[in-house]
């Protein structure tokens, strides 16, 4: 996996969850419009760094922040280790896309509270676009990634035309931005950080 660079100057009146948020209005609008059916599945990257307790026993300490308690969601996650790059994603499963990002949330929450909030560096949904939309440049079944900078606390969308660094679909991109911004979702207005995340293991 090619990882970009994914750190810049941390945004002081946002918190993750009221930007990580806005993507469950928008992927209700854009359900409710037919323009979307949205992937059971996003991932969260860091850097590993096992001298942490709590990523070196990772998988004992996420079944209980997923599984246990009433507010527990029960979402699937698998482990999936970047030996050259240093990188480790969580992939996370969930029928319910509303769960499903609370559950992106709640474990970068739970890694920052110990100790590992400088090795989070973004978390990733994927949206497919159905083809009912009013707009020539949407292909039906187009596969979409949308990725949260925890450093910038925002969105930017990602659509990768191949493996390469680089290949990726610039113009649908910038078209998928307008459209989410106005169903609400807070996207990152400066293009120049929207930063390419080849191969994504979803």
């Amino acid at each position: 996996m090619v990882l970009a660079r994914l750190f810049g100057k941390r945004p002081p009146d946002r918190t993750d969850w009221s930007v990580m948020s806005t993507i469950i209005r928008a992927e209700q609008r854009l359900m409710a419009r037919g323009e979307i059916s949205p992937s059971r599945r996003a991932g969260l990257i860091f850097r590993n760094d096992e001298s942490l307790p709590f990523l070196r026993d990772l998988k004992q300490e996420l079944d209980p922040i997923l599984y246990t308690g009433p507010g527990a969601t029960k979402t699937a996650f698998e482990l999936h280790d970047e030996p050259e790059s240093g990188m480790r994603w969580i992939v996370m499963e969930d029928g319910d896309f509303s769960d499903l990002v609370s559950s992106v949330y709640t474990v970068g929450n739970a890694m920052g509270a110990n100790g590992a909030s400088g090795n989070l560096l973004a978390a990733v949904f994927q949206l497919y676009f159905t083809g009912a939309v009013d707009d020539s440049s949407f292909r039906s079944g187009l596969r979409t990634y949308w990725i949260y900078r925890y450093d910038l606390k925002s969105f930017y969308p990602f659509v990768p035309t191949g493996d390469a660094v680089g290949d990726r679909d610039r113009p649908t991109e910038v078209s998928l931005s307008s459209r989410a911004r106005r169903q609400g979702m807070s996207i990152e207005r400066n293009m120049e950080e929207w930063r390419g995340l080849w191969g994504i293991p979803f």
